[in-house]
């Protein structure tokens, strides 16, 4: 009998260690290589000549935060928190903008809500994001989840934004999931501006497709007049750690939160070939759309300044 218990009680451990390992550590690391799959050169040779026609400005606008556990963003994250952050990112020329993604508003902003402590909503802020986007050459998004695109599927003056929505087809596909009732016919009849296919889209702005978090997926590549080059990754990496240690988000996350799954293997190609970017460009700003912590220290650093333009 005594055998009997222990073997069953082996068993159960066993059981409950593959449980755990699956759902928290199990295919989460980075491929050893992923050679070609972004080609900063590419990116580079889109740009003008003439350093006066780029950016002056890379500006980012908090609407909302929250703070989540380290395991959640990155596999085996168990020692730390995450601390999230919902934005919009504002591109700044003489006399004209782009805004980079539409973050959430007060209701969606509640339902995502993790902690109770940490979590905030800015309405005045949100209030800005809608304006300025109305104020805005284009506007355009990394990918189109919900924490991304609400600005555009609920926008209060559809007709005013739909010109200025630069998007490709799968985010535009999506924009009906979001909206409060039906999407507008402004937005619904949109036609994609970009072709899936790295694009330069305004001076200095490339857009590289990047599908596997969703099929929408893409980086904004930007050179701004001081020489300095960003990467805006989206959701590739929720954490700018999970780039670092070559780690994406565990299964549990994925089972938990995405509907439909992710591409993991792109992911983690993806991972890899980010790694290996930073790691040949020290100088290039990689920026996870929902890394609070690195968010606030670009903003310290002077790389990126708190706060839409008028």
């Amino acid at each position: 009998m005594l055998r009997t218990i222990l073997i069953a009680a082996a068993a159960l451990g066993i059981a409950v260690f593959g449980g755990f390992w699956w759902l928290f550590l199990a295919d989460s690391k980075a491929p050893e290589a992923a050679p070609g799959l972004f080609a900063i050169g590419d990116w580079r040779s889109r740009l003008p000549d003439d350093p006066s026609a780029l950016p002056t400005e890379i500006r980012v606008l908090e609407i909302g935060r929250d703070k989540a556990p380290g395991f959640a963003a990155r596999a085996g994250g168990f020692d730390s928190d995450w601390n999230t952050t919902y934005n919009a990112v504002q591109i700044v020329w003489p006399g004209r903008t782009m805004i980079v993604d539409g973050a959430i508003d007060a209701a969606t902003a509640e339902g995502m809500k993790q902690s109770e402590a940490d979590w905030s909503f800015d309405a005045a802020a949100y209030d800005t994001l809608l304006a300025a986007m109305l104020k805005a050459e284009q506007v355009v998004i990394t990918h189109e989840h919900l924490d991304h695109v609400i600005a555009l599927a609920r926008h209060p003056d559809p007709a005013a934004l739909g010109p200025r929505l630069t998007l490709n087809a799968p985010q535009i596909g999506a924009l009906p999931l979001f909206a409060i009732g039906a999407l507008d016919p402004a937005i619904a009849s949109l036609a994609p501006r970009l072709d899936g296919d790295v694009q330069s889209i305004a001076p200095g702005v490339v857009i590289i497709p990047a599908a596997g978090h969703t099929p929408g997926s893409q980086l904004v590549f930007i050179r701004t007049q001081d020489g300095r080059e960003t990467l805006l990754i989206g959701d590739v990496a929720w954490s700018l750690d999970a780039v670092e240690t070559l780690t994406t988000r565990p299964v549990l996350t994925q089972y938990m939160i995405f509907d439909p799954d992710e591409d993991r293997a792109s992911v983690k190609a993806q991972l890899r070939a980010l790694h290996d970017l930073m790691a040949a460009n020290p100088d290039l700003a990689v920026i996870p759309a929902h890394d609070g912590d690195h968010i606030r220290a670009l903003i310290e650093e002077g790389r990126l300044i708190e706060g839409f333009r008028d």
